[in-house]
């Protein structure tokens, strides 16, 4: 459709749009949702708002994505929109009437599924992690199925304080696009730019004090496309039908090595707090203040602080990736995980100081 109109125009135009739209939507979500009394509910544990805040901020940045990328799309990414309109749908129930636990995870099963069942988007190998290549068909789609469901839940985790979800979502769709666009891929570098847009505009809103949160309608969602962008990339890569190879990244290993890179601060950060609550015997899905993002309120950073901090930490998680893409995979993933165990052992010592030195 959009073949003879020269990138320079589109890609800008998709960033444009997305974000006019997603403006324009979130301000009639807010009016909307003010008339009628809609607003998430604080508990003091993890919602520290204020009570008269909507949470359906995530309609804004659904509206801004599906209409600015409707111009890329193509057959295999319909079925990655019908996931998400799953995830939308159900977002939308769970920020008005609080859904089960149980049924929220069986609609994110079902949107990944569709993602691999039907685009057929999954991770076809492991690049010789623990020596593992080539995954037959039934290992692959069930553990493409299982991240993207844990990553669906990991990323909306980190919808805990002010325009956090929003900054970290600008930054993996600004990668991936970016990315996209070295590839040559015109479709995908469009759709990654029109999510980002919309994102922005619902950030307009959502930095601290905030007037809207995005609620599960926006971040199961974002956690579901963000991870098919990164999938998309790794498979994208390895195959090599591109018109341009990137030349700043060196092998399909290193590709799947950046892809992790970018989304493992949270992944990470989810997968520290459910190791403490099991080692003091609770659920690990038990409410409580251990993400990161409130250690660092915690530690006496604002909002704001805090997003910077944990946005700046996964850049530097990035970068030290790229820096190590020619060691084994399995090095290079060690090498990440060491560099955020620093950080979180930081963390906790200015966090510890911090409250010693208010309780004196």
């Amino acid at each position: 459709m959009l073949a003879n109109v020269p990138e320079y125009f589109l890609y800008p135009a998709a960033l444009i749009v997305s974000i006019l739209i997603s403006i324009y939507a979130v301000r009639k979500i807010i009016f909307i949702t003010d008339r009628r009394k809609i607003y998430d509910v604080p508990d003091n544990i993890r919602k520290i708002h204020g009570d008269r805040i909507p949470s359906l901020g995530g309609i804004g940045i659904f509206t801004g994505y599906i209409i600015a990328s409707a111009f890329f799309m193509y057959l295999e990414w319909y079925y990655v929109v019908a996931a998400s309109v799953i995830l939308f749908f159900t977002g939308i129930y769970d920020d008005i009437m609080n859904m089960r636990p149980s049924k929220k995870l069986v609609a994110q099963l079902i949107a990944s599924a569709v993602i691999v069942l039907f685009a057929d988007i999954r991770i076809k190998s492991l690049y010789g992690v623990a020596g593992i290549y080539e995954l037959p068909y039934m290992v692959s789609a069930g553990l493409t199925i299982f991240l993207c469901t844990f990553f669906i839940n990991v990323f909306n985790f980190m919808d805990g304080i002010d325009g956090l979800a929003c900054v970290l979502t600008i930054l993996y769709t600004l990668v991936q696009a970016s990315l996209f666009a070295l590839l040559g891929d015109h479709n995908m570098t469009g759709i990654s730019l029109s999510l980002m847009g919309a994102t922005i505009g619902l950030l307009a809103f959502n930095v601290a004090p905030a007037k809207i949160y995005m609620g599960d309608t926006g971040s199961m969602m974002l956690g579901l496309t963000i991870f098919t962008f990164a999938v998309s990339f790794i498979d994208l890569y390895a195959s090599g039908h591109t018109t341009t190879q990137v030349t700043l990244i060196h092998s399909s290993q290193a590709a799947m090595g950046i892809m992790f890179s970018l989304l493992l601060l949270p992944v990470f950060d989810a997968l520290r707090v459910f190791t403490f609550r099991l080692l003091r015997g609770a659920s690990p899905l038990h409410a409580d203040r251990l993400h990161a993002h409130y250690l660092l309120l915690d530690a006496g950073f604002s909002h704001t602080g805090a997003v910077i901090a944990i946005t700046l930490a996964n850049i530097l998680i990035v970068i030290a990736g790229w820096l190590m893409q020619d060691l084994p995979l399995a090095l290079n993933l060690a090498g990440q995980v060491t560099l955020l165990l620093l950080g979180a052992g930081w963390l906790s010592v200015i966090r510890k100081r911090f409250l010693a030195h208010r309780a004196a």
